[in-house]
Parts: C-alpha cells; structure tokens; sequence
C-alpha cells in the first residue's frame, strides 16, 4: 500500500532503490545487535563468568582427549595445553566456581590420562603432575580420555535403534585404507535429505573431494585434522545456499538448515558402516576466503563444516568425553 502510494509521486527505479536502501539499513541494524550480544555474553573479551570459563575448560581438554584418541599419539604433544589448563583450572578453583562440576572433574581425568600416556613415552611430566596436584582438591575420577573400541561394536550399535545410534555416535580419527565407494557416500546424503529445512527450501550443498591427494590438500585448510589427515579417505564440504533465503530475520537460517543437514549425514554415515569426523568451519574471513581460491565453492554459498569419511579399522580409540546433565541442558516452563 505504501509502496503503491509512493510510486505515483516517484518513478519505479527510485522507489526501487530506497526499499534497497532500507533492506540494507535493516539487515545492518540486526547484525549490530547481533555484534553487541555476541561481545557482551560470549568469551571474546573476559572470562568473567562461570560458563565461559568452563567452555574454554572443556575445549582444552577436548584438545588433550583427540590426542589421546589418535591412532598413533604423538610423544610429548600438547603439553602447552596441559599447562594452560592446568592453569585455568587453577583460576576456576580460585574463583571458588563448582567444583563438583562434571565438566571441571572431566578435565582432571582428561590430565591424569594425559599424563599416564606420556609416562609411558618416558617423557617428563614432572611440571604438569606437579600443577594438577596443586588443583586436584580430592576430586573423584569421572568420564573423560579416551576408549578403545572395535568395529563390529559401534556396527551393532548403529544397527540396532536410534538410542542407540545415537550413544554410540563419536568421531572417529582412525581409518583403514580401503577406499569408501561413493555409491555409499551418495546413499548417506540421499537419506540426509529427509532433513527439514525452513519452508523445504533445501539450501544444503555437498562437494565431496574424492582424490586422496586432494583430501590432504584440503583439508589442511581446517586445522583439527592434523594427526590424522593422512588417513582420511573422503572429505565432505557441506555448504548452504544463501540464494534460498530473504530478509534480515533470516541472516542466520542457512547455518541452522545446513548444520542440521550436516548432522543427518554424520548419523547416516554411521547407520551405512563408515567411521566421520565432523571438522568444523570456525574461521576468519581470509581462512575463508583462501578456501575459496583452491575450491571451487559458489560464492552463494556459506561453508558449514567439513566432514571427514573413511571406513573403519578392526580397533580403535575414541574420544570418551564427558556429556552434561541432562538436568543442566534443559528448563521446563
């Protein structure tokens, strides 16, 4: 009605470009408030709060525990983290946090396991032993390292009903070197797509990099691979297609659609026999845009993560790391 109204008093381009300018205005003005949230609450600028320092708690061990989880755990690796949290959980303590959390518990198994595994490489823990002592505060042993498990069990599992597909889920760094048909990747993304999507408009894309040289190359791009990247045998880029959506109240539905897609081809995979890793895409703007000079992804499109693919061996350690409460995850209103 307005637009009608002002086109009698302007001509058609001119109205054109002033809805331009206000789509323009209106998706700066939610991406401001989006900046402005993101830099009060996340962990960008302070560690001021308990669930921000428990994040970067759990992502450090997290790095100790994919080491762990390595098929051939390389001697003396991450000790700089050992000793970053070491010290964060020192800070935790002396801001006399929880220390019943499971998460901060998790990460002082995480070290005892850490350090277990290097002692074996006769490597000299005598710093971090020491920095964990001092931390330790009585605290009872609890999920977190890693496990040894075999193929036909996480087969069985992902075979026998969703719960239990589900539990077994984990990611998965150690592959043989039997090459994984790509009549079965393409099985895995034709069952991905029963995944909902805003208005069934199905932004998400695959481009999956066959060539074992052109994995490597790639996927050096992302950098949780470097252990065992030699060893993926197919790499999935999986992307969203901006083109499918409009508006400010948008800007944000191609990473949910996509991450969702995502998450059904990592439950495929799984159901089909095949050992993933999800690799994400947190990157900078010229990570991004280096990607995009070596892979030919349409600029219409945002990467979501990568996917690591290969079949499975006999045995194998997995991450076994510490879930939340269920308690902790959900708010009845």
């Amino acid at each position: 009605m307005l637009k009608s109204a002002i086109e009698k008093i302007l001509p058609v381009f001119l109205v054109n470009r002033l809805i331009k300018i206000k789509q323009h205005a209106t998706l700066l003005k939610n991406y401001i408030y989006d900046k402005k949230r993101y830099s009060k609450y996340s962990g960008t600028i302070a560690l001021d709060s308990p669930k921000k320092l428990e994040a970067r708690l759990i992502a450090s061990y997290h790095v100790l525990e994919k080491g762990l989880s390595m098929p051939d755990p390389r001697e003396g690796f991450g000790k700089d983290t050992a000793l970053y949290l070491i010290g964060m959980l020192d800070h935790y303590n002396q801001k006399k946090y929880d220390l019943n959390s499971g998460q901060y518990l998790s990460a002082i198994q995480v070290l005892d396991c850490y350090i277990d595994l290097q002692k074996k490489y006769n490597c000299n823990m005598d710093d971090v032993e020491a920095g964990l002592a001092k931390i330790r505060n009585g605290a009872k042993p609890t999920q977190g390292g890693s496990k040894e498990v075999t193929r036909n069990e996480l087969i069985n599992q992902s075979t026998a009903n969703f719960e239990k597909l589900a539990n077994s889920r984990c990611s998965i760094r150690n592959f043989d070197n039997k090459a994984v048909d790509l009549d079965l990747i393409k099985k895995a993304i034709k069952i991905a797509q029963r995944t909902p999507s805003v208005c069934n408009r199905q932004s998400a894309r695959v481009y999956i990099v066959k060539d074992k040289i052109n994995v490597e190359r790639i996927s050096k791009f992302q950098n949780g691979n470097r252990g065992f990247r030699h060893l993926i045998d197919k790499l999935l880029i999986v992307t969203s297609d901006l083109q499918v959506f409009e508006g400010a109240n948008e800007r944000y539905q191609g990473f949910i659609d996509g991450g969702m897609f995502a998450m059904s081809i990592l439950y495929a995979l799984q159901y089909l026999g095949l050992g993933a890793c999800a690799l994400n895409w947190a990157v900078t703007r010229e990570r991004d845009e280096e990607l995009r000079q070596n892979v030919p992804i349409k600029d219409s499109e945002n990467v979501i993560m990568f996917i690591a693919v290969g079949h499975l061996p006999k045995t194998l350690k997995v991450a076994f790391s510490k879930r939340r409460d269920v308690d902790q995850v959900i708010e009845i209103l």
